[in-house]
């Protein structure tokens, strides 16, 4: 009878840009150097070790965003994965973006179910064997549909990509791999553990699914979760632990003959940082340090941004910064654009950065006071109060009044007067906005040609960046423009 062999499969999910160490409780707890360092030490003290990521590294830091994800690339080559899946932060500074990152990667990023929808061809691998001990282990990749709101707003790729259903994908790649399956099969999925649930009680019998690694919802875990026989397991969110899946083969029997999963701390104690990882991250900070931490602007106080469904100092401020810089009559900023829930009295370049992650697109409409007065009905409808909607606000020359029970708009004013139904206002909104302006605005593909649009910018916080340099201090004027009665 032959030995068992044993085998250990590291796992990652959702790090986020999460570079540097933190303090919990007196103990220095993750930081990629750190991660890293217990990686490589596993991989020394265990014979036959597998590292997965189950999806987005990028997007969370200063330096991932100075460097547009090629920092977080040069880092993970150091990590050494030995499979990457996609996750939905991985296209946040564009999909032909990510296409170019994927050439520096010194592992394999896998994506079953993302595809160039012409030529019906999928943009990665859809799965990748490693081989441990004459083992083979398939892992495939399954990428979360929601992604396709992001791919929406980059007008190359727009048309082009598709994100196919999960299910509908599994099935096509368990048919054209039926002649040559593996020992072992783990899906790296990027959608979430209640989607995990339901992928794995619907799963197909014929399917030789073994475990589930998953990412996307952030979920600690403190033992795996078995759905219709299948394992699933995941690893919170950043670097200050790791997901330890011990497998145990029967090479007589060729099946697993046993296996064991725990959720281990990466910190001070367990392990040492990687020397190298700390010197590319060091150089990183060093150069974003002097670049960001310079003060852009002052406000006489923190403003503040508490919920997305609601009026707040910070919504206000900024889409009179965003009339101010691009001239329209009146601006409309989705709330969940600013990420920081308070910001100031100085207001730094890195400050901004991470109040505005992402890079945005500016467009201008032109419509009649009569499509303008529409539109604010359709933006303050109930369902965008009761959080099933994105919630806008808007800049300081408006006011809008709506009842406090059905949220019906009662009145509306423009610099103090209401809107004439014939003149034509100018109304200005970022990409997503835009890009859903049927859902968010309400304006119909039969109306676009009564509304002329024009794009007044490429990238809003290079111009927000340019118009606060030397302002000094910026005060919030006009507090209370949206009205509850």
């Amino acid at each position: 009878m032959s030995e068992t062999k044993h085998l250990v499969l590291l796992h990652s999910n959702d790090i986020h840009g999460d570079f540097a160490e933190t303090d919990r409780d007196g103990v220095k707890t993750g930081g990629l150097a750190r991660l890293s360092g217990f990686v490589h030490q596993t991989r020394r003290r265990e014979d036959e070790v597998i590292y997965a990521i189950a999806g987005d590294m990028f997007m969370g830091s200063i330096i991932d965003r100075e460097y547009r994800g090629l920092s977080t690339i040069k880092l993970a080559n150091a990590l050494e994965p030995d499979v990457f899946e996609v996750g939905n932060h991985e296209v946040d500074y564009g999909l032909s973006h990510l296409l170019f990152l994927e050439k520096c990667a010194d592992f394999p990023i896998i994506c079953a179910n993302m595809y160039v929808k012409e030529l019906n061809r999928r943009l990665f691998l859809a799965f990748q064997d490693v081989v441990r001990a004459g083992i083979r282990i398939r892992f495939i990749g399954l990428l979360t549909e929601s992604i396709a709101d992001r791919i929406r707003q980059e007008e190359l790729v727009d048309s082009a990509v598709s994100i196919r259903p999960v299910r509908r994908e599994l099935d096509k790649v368990f048919a054209e791999t039926a002649e040559d399956p593996a020992d072992i099969t783990i899906l790296l999925t990027h959608i979430g553990i209640e989607e995990d649930k339901l992928l794995a009680a619907a799963m197909d019998p014929s399917w030789p699914v073994d475990f589930i690694i998953g990412g996307h919802s952030h979920t600690f875990l403190q033992e795996p979760v078995v759905v219709g026989g299948v394992p699933i397991v995941q690893a919170g969110f950043g670097s200050g632990q790791i997901g330890r899946l011990d497998l145990f083969w029967d090479p007589d029997k060729k099946r697993l003959a046993d296996w064991s999963w725990e959720l281990q701390t990466v910190n001070e104690e367990t392990c040492e940082e990687d020397p190298l990882v700390s010197f590319y991250h060091d150089r990183f900070q060093t150069e974003t340090d002097r670049k960001y931490d310079q003060v852009l602007f002052s406000m006489p106080c923190a403003y503040t941004h508490p919920g997305f469904h609601r009026e707040t100092q910070l919504g206000d401020f900024f889409a009179d910064i965003y009339q101010e810089i691009f001239h329209t009559d009146v601006f409309f900023l989705s709330t969940n654009v600013i990420w920081a829930k308070t910001l100031g009295p100085d207001v730094t370049r890195r400050d901004l950065m991470i109040a505005f992650p992402y890079e945005n697109a500016v467009y201008e409409l032109k419509m009649t006071g009569e499509r303008f007065l529409a539109l604010i009905r359709h933006v303050y409808r109930r369902e965008a109060w009761e959080g099933t909607n994105i919630f806008f606000l808007f800049s300081k020359n408006l006011t809008v009044t709506v009842r406090a029970g059905d949220r019906e708009v009662l009145d509306v004013k423009l610099s103090g007067a209401d809107p004439e139904p014939d003149r034509e206002y100018t109304v200005g909104v970022t990409a997503y906005a835009y890009k859903n302006r049927e859902l968010f605005l309400g304006i119909t593909a039969a109306e676009e040609e009564t509304i002329r649009i024009r794009r007044l910018s490429v990238d809003d916080r290079q111009d927000m960046t340019a118009f606060f340099s030397g302002a000094g201090v910026i005060p919030l004027e006009n507090e209370g423009r949206l009205r509850i009665q």
